[in-house]
């Protein structure tokens, strides 16, 4: 069950947890079994199934396509961070239904031993995750992300117990204990529970489990799990060039962009939630991608560099963080980088009336692989660009899913001091090998400048903090002492004023008494004082 990305309509049922298979009519009559596809669908967490993509494209070679469910948003993703409610339920259904197609594909023609993984947006996402699990990596053989990974900024959130109080608040289950709190959940209506959930804004994403539950499907943060233990396996790594510019008109309009302080704060505030962090990050992000100075004041220069920005930090960043990680590992199995830049799709998640402005949007490049079906992309006949381009992603994946190499330009395979990716671009709609790293500045801005001052400024700001604390604690301390000495002082003040005060009455009194007598003059006149 969950809503349509317009947040007015729901779809689906609650009893969710089903998979599809799809298998050429003759499978049966096949000598040996076919490479099988394993899609995990979604773009944020909070929608996306199976009844969103099905067979039709073909990969130039017969293969069983499975598609699977898995609970979404708060159902999927609600956490009290404790043994009550450990969260990433929707991980673990991800988890049960590899395991399933590992021991039954076999029934359906697919051979168990060539399974490719495949996810774009927050299905890249999942993946990422599985090849970061120890139990999940055992099921299946190559992968295939697109449009994040673990990495990005949306895979995780760090304030699920907070997220799921507030829900329990605006649902009429203001419970601070865990087992009451997911009680209360448990028995509100569905429906009412995902528009609530909608209405609010919360993040209902994959968490740390790993001080939750001894049986943690993340061990520690993904950044430190790609660092140790992570063991990679051949992958296609891909995002498109514009991929932010979905998330920009969803938030902004291109009179809105106007003022570059207001399209920070729209999109990185939520990101950088300590105050001096956020300051200097966003100071440098400013410097980065709206300079000079001057060219501020032009929205449609300030829109374009703002989709540069979140195409960098939400998607691309985090692949390269990915990817650079694979590279790493000594005994790596290859590793493949695709860039989609094909602007002017018909077939394309862009949509309104500046639609033009939206280039290669997030997830177009899975128009091209898989057969969508989903709001928002209409059924048209493609072009011969197009063709070509359907071409040529069916290329490259047809090979990989197949050997684990793909073919095309992308045959070229990434090294740490050798980069290389597939370009593909509206004059190169076949792709082409740019022997160089992507946008190598912008990746290093965002995964070692900006993580680099994070560090500097949060320990500015934990040093204020504990200064802080450091104060109350002495004022606490010193508290009893301090008010003796106050009232002693107050005592003393009192006796000193009426000392004073009587002192003062007694010589008025004196003053009083005195009687002032005529003085004679010579001249027999009188005067008076």
């Amino acid at each position: 069950m969950q809503l349509r990305p317009s947040g007015d309509t729901i779809y689906g049922r609650e009893d969710c947890l089903y998979l599809d298979v799809y298998t050429p009519k003759n499978f049966k009559e096949l000598q040996g079994n076919l490479p099988v596809v394993v899609v995990i669908p979604g773009a944020d967490f909070q929608t996306g199934g199976k009844e969103d993509i099905s067979a039709g494209y073909d990969y130039g070679i017969n293969n069983v396509l499975v598609v699977i469910n898995y609970r979404l948003g708060a159902m999927g993703f609600l956490s009290t961070e404790d043994s009550q409610g450990p969260g990433n339920l929707g991980l673990w259904d991800q988890q049960a239904a590899l395991k399933f197609v590992k021991e039954n594909i076999a029934n359906f023609g697919g051979d168990p031993s060539k399974i490719t993984l495949m996810g774009f947006g927050a299905g890249a996402m999942s993946v990422s995750f599985h090849l970061l699990n120890k139990v999940s990596s055992g099921f299946f053989q190559f992968a295939i992300m697109s449009g994040g990974s673990a990495t990005s900024p949306d895979a995780i959130v760090d304030r699920a117990k907070e997220n799921a109080e507030q829900l329990g608040s605006l649902t009429g289950c203001g419970y601070r204990d865990s087992k009451q709190l997911l009680d209360c959940l448990r028995g509100a209506d569905p429906a009412q529970l995902l528009r609530t959930a909608h209405r609010s804004k919360l993040k209902f994403l994959p968490i740390v489990d790993a001080n939750v539950t001894r049986d943690a499907f993340l061990a520690d943060r993904p950044e430190a799990l790609y660092a140790s233990s992570f063991t990679p396996k051949p992958t296609i790594y891909g995002y498109t060039k514009d991929a932010g510019s979905m998330r920009f008109f969803e938030r902004m309009t291109l009179e809105d962009a106007k003022s570059v302080d207001d399209i920070v704060q729209t999109f990185l505030n939520e990101y950088f939630l300590d105050t001096d962090s956020r300051v200097g990050i966003t100071a440098a992000v400013k410097y980065q991608y709206f300079r000079p100075r001057a060219s501020r004041i032009n929205a449609t220069s300030n829109a374009m560099n703002a989709i540069k920005m979140l195409t960098d930090f939400l998607v691309a960043a985090p692949v390269h963080l990915a990817l650079r990680s694979h590279l790493m590992k000594r005994t790596a199995p290859e590793a493949y980088l695709y860039v989609f830049g094909y602007p002017d799709g018909k077939k394309s998640f862009a949509k309104g009336a500046q639609r033009e402005l939206y280039g290669a949007t997030y997830m177009d490049d899975m128009l091209y692989t898989l057969n969508v079906r989903m709001d928002g992309v209409e059924d048209v006949s493609m072009q011969y660009v197009e063709q070509a381009l359907l071409s040529t992603m069916s290329t490259f994946f047809a090979s990989f899913i197949r050997t684990g190499n793909p073919g095309g330009s992308l045959n070229r395979p990434m090294a740490l001091d050798a980069p290389s990716y597939a370009n593909i671009t509206k004059n190169n709609p076949n792709g082409e090998t740019s022997q160089e790293l992507y946008r190598s500045q912008e990746m290093a801005f965002w995964n070692v400048f900006v993580p680099d001052l994070h560090v500097q400024l949060n320990h500015t700001s934990w040093s204020s903090y504990m200064r802080a604390r450091e104060a109350d604690h002495f004022r606490s301390a010193t508290w009893g002492t301090a008010t003796v000495i106050v009232l002693l002082i107050l005592i003393l003040v009192g006796l000193v004023a009426a000392f004073f005060v009587s002192r003062r009455q007694r010589l008025r009194n004196k003053r009083d008494a005195v009687e002032f007598k005529p003085i004679p003059s010579s001249a027999g006149t009188q005067q008076q004082l």
